[in-house]
């Protein structure tokens, strides 16, 4: 892997804690055996959807604050 490619997955690795990285690891694992990415690759993009979903549900009232 590329040097931007590990920090992307170490970038999503962190993003998966609490339950939310037990959910990732679990889902992740059979995904890796079905796609050619590894498991580590399905965890980092999981982890990475899930940290984009958190910066909008926090974005998204601001922009609606802004424009009032």
């Amino acid at each position: 892997m590329s040097e931007r490619s590990n920090t992307m997955v170490n970038i999503g690795d962190a993003a998966l804690t609490g339950w939310r990285g037990a959910a990732g690891r679990a889902i992740a694992k059979p995904v890796a055996k079905h796609t050619r990415f590894t498991q580590a690759q399905v965890e980092a993009f999981i982890g990475l959807a899930l940290l984009a979903y958190a910066a909008y549900r926090m974005a998204r009232p601001l922009i609606a604050a802004s424009r009032r």
